[in-house]
């Protein structure tokens, strides 16, 4: 069995096993988070495009009534 030798440390064991795996868990891929997949993006568009209709809708209120009309009618419904 080979054996490895590392240089002599005052610090102790703790502390060096400690300040290698600080190194080791710090050095992150820049590519860290995979990029979306076409189904993914096609998701968030279609997502984003029901937030913006929905809030055009609620615009279009003349009051504070028929606002609360048009959200009590969205809340019901299961599609908008």
């Amino acid at each position: 069995m080979n054996t490895t030798s590392y240089p002599d440390d005052d610090r102790g064991i703790f502390t060096l096993l400690a300040t290698l795996m600080h190194g080791a868990l710090s050095k992150r891929p820049e590519s860290a988070a995979p990029k979306p997949g076409m189904l993914e993006r096609f998701d968030r568009w279609a997502a984003r495009r029901q937030q913006r209709d929905r809030e055009a809708y609620l615009e279009g209120s003349r009051d504070i009534f028929e606002l609360e009309r048009r959200i009590r009618e969205l809340e019901r419904r299961p599609y908008y």
